[in-house]
Parts: C-alpha cells; structure tokens; sequence
C-alpha cells in the first residue's frame, strides 16, 4: 500500500511534466496538413516553406544553448513555465499572420518554446523520478511527444475538410495552456533543490516519490555526487570538455546528430507532400496515409514505454535501428523502380509505416534516456544543450534543405542517404552505447570513470 502510494505519486509528476512532450510533438506534426493551404493565402517558394517546416527546429537549436546554463541557474520548474508561455506567444503569432515574414517568425519562437522543453522535461524527469520508473518516466515525453504528432495529424486531418491552416495552428494553444497550469504546479528537482545549498526541501521532495529509507539514501548518493565536483559547480564550456567525459559526450552527442539524420522529422512533417508526390493525389487522403502515419508512431510508442525497463534501452535501440536502415532502403527502392501511380504511393504508405514503427520502439523511445542518463550530473544540463543543439541543428539543417537533395536527387537519394546514416547509428548501438536498465544516475557515472 505504501510503495502504491509513492509510486501514484511518481506518475503524477510524470503525467504533468510529460504534457511538454505534447507540445513538442504538436509544433512538428501540424505544419504537415497546414503546407497544403497555407499558400493560398501567403505566397511561398519551395524553398521558403523548407525554411518554415525548419524554423521551429531552428528556434529549437538556440534555445537549447541556453536553457541548460538557465536550467543550473533559475531551475527545470521555472524553464517548464516559461516555455509554455514563450510557445503561446509563438502560436497567436503564427495563427494571426497576413505575411510570411511574420509567419516565419511565429514559428522561430514557437520553436524556442518547444527546444526549451526539449532540454527542460527530460532533464527534470532523470533528476525527479525514482529510477525502477526513470525508464518509463522519460519514455513518456516520447510518448506524449508522439500522442501530440498524432492529435496535430487529427487536427490537419478535421480542417483539411475546410482549408482552414489558420485553426490547425491555433489548435496548438490547448496543449499550450494545459502545460502552463501543468508546470506550474510542480516542484523543483530534488538535484537541483541540492545544487543551490537546499538540502531539507531536497529531502522533503525526494520523500514524496520514495521511501523514507530510500529518499535518504539517494539524498546521501546526490550530495556525494555534487560534493566531488565542487570545483566545477557552473557546468561551464570548459568542464564540459575534460578528456574524462569523452566517452559519453561522444555517445551522446552521435545519437543527437544520428537520430535525426534518419531523416524523422522531415518524413513527419513533409508526410503528406511526399505521399501526394509518390501517388497519392488528393489532400484527403494523403492527409489520411499521415494520420495513419502518426497513429502508428503513438501506438508503438506505447507499446515501447512498457518495454523500456523491462526490455532494456540496447536491446531496443539495436532492434530498433536495424529496422529503420530496412525500412529506409525499402521507401528508396520505391521510389527508384517503382511505376508512377496511386499503387506507388501505397507502397511507399508501407515503407514509411515501417521505418516509423522500428524508429518508435527504438530510437525515438530511448534517445531522452541515451542524453539525460549517460551524462554525469555536473555536466548533465550543459551537456544536454549541447546534444539538443546538435540535433536541432541537424534536423533543422536536413529540413530547409530537404525540398532542394530531393530536387537534385530523387526521394531514392534521400532515403538512402538517411538509411547510411541509420546503418552508422545501429553500429553504435550495438557496439558502443551501454545498458543503463534498473541503474541510479550515480551508478551510470561510476560506469564511465571506473
């Protein structure tokens, strides 16, 4: 009854904090239907809607450099906060525009709220939860991540019927509210409560998730932690890049930069464009073949969160981005020597079903983990920025150039270029990155400087 009790109390805090992922999700997915109509208002070339599928991911890229130092500085609790609001300001921005300009700007600062939650959530879960749930606790930002592509998909999918891109963005603002009400209602990380000198509030925190016995124990655990880095205490560019953390900067930073070189967000957000490209002619139904898309991406999200501590992050990562190369080399193949037509387009439908289906139960479900576990808690926040610049970097990179590598050549080009790099990262996950399944973040740092 006890134990029921703390952990009733650790999936409160994941259900609240996890809604970030929502938001994160929506931002990508509702751009996918919003390409069909928006150009009937607002003049674009192809180029410049590269540049708007990117822009969030580029607001994204800036402001994970600074949501880590502000993370070590102000708290995750306050970053949560002001990220729902700056993506509210983004939303109206968006949903209110008459030029492109304007729209383009909307979603730089829609991006900004979301790369803040990016860094801010996964960083508050590894810090907050108890680690027999940690597994499932940041799985469930992906989750959540891929509930809020699959309701963005939903909303495309009920204003495609009235060509309204205006009430798809707007939609955004309900999730973004719901996480504003949401952040606010939590507490401080009990890493960060020690940080700042907060010992009994650290304690009383850490007693709300665990039993007594258990919150002193990883309290002691904590303290020992910070206490042997008391002379790095800032997280700065400078102790970030000791020889003693290049083992897992290297890891982590090559899944930040490799999973989105799979090429998921572009696929996502430019899901129906390819589908209508490969065959499929309406907006219905290349609307229909996303959604699909975006159901199957939840689906086996869930079905991966309840695998994670079970399963291990290796095994489902190996698994995972085997089936991601496979499936990539498939959708190019189509592509190469498939006949134009609607048949076409189905079969493309399949490829793209089955790269989103191994990429959910592997990397998409274990990447937070990979970047909030590896990293040793003094450098954990900073080196996440970093990893999440990297890959906001990348995807935006891969997004606003992604129209012109399928104009110079071919969606076989694209794919296989992004199934190379699949086959890059499934080495790394079987050879490199190790099991951190049932471990305390105190004992996955010990991994690294035994």
């Amino acid at each position: 009854m006890v134990e029921m009790k703390y952990s009733r109390a650790a999936l409160t805090l994941i259900s609240i904090a996890a809604i970030g992922g929502i938001l994160y999700g929506y931002d990508i997915g509702i751009i996918a239907g919003a390409l069909l109509f928006i150009q009937r208002d607002i003049s674009m070339t192809p180029q410049q809607m590269s540049f708007l599928v990117a822009a969030v991911l580029g607001g994204g890229a800036f402001s994970t450099l600074v949501t880590g130092p502000l993370s070590d500085w102000l708290g995750r609790r306050f970053m949560l906060v002001a990220s729902s609001i700056i993506f509210l300001i983004g939303v109206f921005s968006v949903a209110f525009a008459h030029s492109y300009s304007v729209l383009l700007l909307g979603r730089v600062t829609q991006g900004i709220g979301v790369g803040i939650i990016t860094i801010a959530v996964p960083l508050y879960m590894a810090e907050s939860v108890p680690s027999h749930l940690r597994g499932r606790g940041i799985s469930a930002f992906q989750m959540m991540l891929t509930a809020g592509i699959l309701l963005a998909s939903l909303v495309d999918l009920y204003f495609t019927t009235k060509g309204s891109w205006r009430g798809m963005f707007l939609s955004a603002a309900v999730p973004g509210f719901i996480m504003l009400l949401g952040a606010s209602a939590l507490h401080d990380s009990p890493r960060w409560l020690t940080m700042k000198g907060q010992h009994e509030k650290a304690l009383h925190v850490l007693k709300k998730t665990r039993p007594e016995h258990v919150a002193h124990a990883e309290w002691e655990q904590i303290k020992q932690s910070l206490e042997s880095y008391k002379n790095q205490l800032t997280g700065t560019k400078q102790s970030l890049f000791q020889r003693r953390y290049a083992k897992p900067l290297f890891i982590v930073f090559a899944v930040a930069v490799l999973g989105q070189l799979t090429g998921i967000n572009s696929i996502l957000q430019f899901s129906a464009v390819i589908l209508r490209q490969a065959g499929l002619a309406s907006n219905i139904t290349a609307m229909l073949g996303s959604t699909a898309i975006t159901g199957l991406n939840f689906l086996v999200t869930v079905i991966a969160l309840s695998l994670i501590d079970r399963v291990g992050r290796k095994t489902l990562l190996s698994i995972g981005t085997c089936g991601v190369v496979c499936a990539l080399t498939y959708s190019a193949l189509v592509f190469g020597f498939a006949a134009p037509g609607p048949m076409k387009g189905y079969l493309l439908l399949v490829g793209i079903l089955a790269f989103i289906f191994f990429f959910a139960i592997g990397p998409g479900v274990v990447v937070w983990l990979v970047l909030s576990e590896l990293l040793p808690s003094r450098i954990r926040s900073t080196g996440m920025a970093v990893a999440l610049f990297l890959n906001s970097l990348t995807s935006t990179l891969l997004a606003s150039v992604f129209l012109d590598l399928v104009g110079w050549a071919g969606y076989i080009g694209v794919f296989g270029l992004c199934a190379a790099c699949s086959f890059v990262y499934f080495l790394l996950a079987v050879f490199v990155i190790p099991e951190t399944k049932n471990k305390t973040l105190e004992e996955i740092e010990l991994y690294f400087f035994k």
